[in-house]
């Protein structure tokens, strides 16, 4: 019998490179998407450590004594078209979108919290088209965007969930609670000084220095890297939440980050350590959940309770057809 070497996703001895496995879920886009040549590149400065790259391993903390967790949701539920008399085809869409949060409040149990929903029929070419209500309960608010790219209807779904999100972790900040936004903070309106944190879990594009880049993955769990100085206000980390399994790609398990740079860069220092070690407390058991652990607990549970008040998508299909037939009915009458 001859005696086989398994071999690490990372082994050097491996001619073919190193191979992970990541399962993401496809409708949410895999965590690892950015390429080094990418247009879309940004090299962040680090300030911390005199601009080289370190690992920062604080003491474990206790969690907050109110935590919120914020997410939202969307689906693009079917495609619509639009001809006029001149048999020009404009294209649209009809999805929906809901936003919430779970909070956490001391030793009591999580709860879900300003939980709220809407949809949307979204054409292009500059023209809303109003669907008549379904009987039952379906209803679509009328958008338009310009231009014939139906991506910018998809564009604009998702801006209506960003701004859900934006509003909840904005009254949830103001009313004290450390509010963590699954996403970036850009869409955040009113953030200077806010008690309020992105967690990012997908990395489109390469954010700092190649040779500081490469050592990103290098991360162990529980750990950080430098702040780094972002665009709009914002300051940026990456933590490694949890461990991933050998199976895992160098990336799995690393999220980004941000704060808003208006309280103070010592002032972020400060929370960067707090949440490298309270955070990994929440990242979700690879057992549990299919983007473990990068998906945290709380936002696993919301993203779940967000879909059922979506509703059924084969109900809502089945919803925008008979409101279409319903309104062409209207139109040739």
């Amino acid at each position: 019998m001859i005696a086989s070497r398994m071999q690490s996703p990372r082994d050097p001895a491996d001619p073919t490179g190193a191979i992970g496995v990541e399962a993401f879920d496809a409708a949410y886009g895999a965590g690892f998407q950015a390429a080094d040549d990418s247009p879309h590149a940004v090299e962040c400065e680090l300030v911390e450590d005199g601009g080289a790259f370190a690992a920062h391993r604080p003491p474990g903390r206790d969690r907050p004594r109110r935590v919120a967790f914020v997410d939202g949701t969307m689906r693009t539920e079917a495609r619509l078209t639009r001809t006029d008399p001149e048999g020009e085809v404009v294209m649209g869409l009809a999805g929906s979108w809901a936003a919430g949060a779970v909070l956490v409040e001391g030793d009591g149990p999580a709860r879900f919290d300003r939980v709220t929903s809407g949809r949307a029929a979204i054409f292009t070419g500059g023209r809303p088209v109003r669907l008549p209500d379904h009987r039952d309960g379906w209803r679509w608010a009328p958008y338009a965007v310009d231009g014939p790219d139906v991506e910018a209807a998809r564009q604009q779904l998702q801006r209506l969930m960003r701004d859900a999100e934006a509003d909840v972790a904005e009254a949830l900040s103001n009313e004290g609670w450390l509010t963590v936004l699954d996403g970036p903070l850009h869409g955040i309106r009113r953030r200077r000084g806010l008690p309020v944190a992105g967690y990012v879990k997908t990395h489109h594009r390469r954010m700092l220095a190649r040779e500081h880049w490469a050592r990103v993955p290098e991360l162990a769990a529980g750990e950080r890297s430098g702040l780094f100085a972002m665009e709009d206000g914002l300051y940026g980390c990456y933590l490694r939440v949890g461990d991933p399994g050998p199976w895992a790609g160098p990336w799995a398990g690393i999220a980004r980050v941000e704060m808003p740079s208006g309280i103070g860069r010592d002032a972020v220092v400060e929370a960067a350590d707090r949440a490298a070690g309270w955070l990994p407390a929440f990242a979700s058991p690879l057992h549990r959940d299919a983007r473990a652990p990068v998906n945290l607990t709380p936002i696993a549970g919301l993203e779940r309770r967000l879909h059922r008040l979506q509703g059924d998508p084969r109900l809502a299909l089945r919803a925008v057809r008979e409101a279409v037939v319903e309104r062409n009915r209207e139109g040739a009458a």
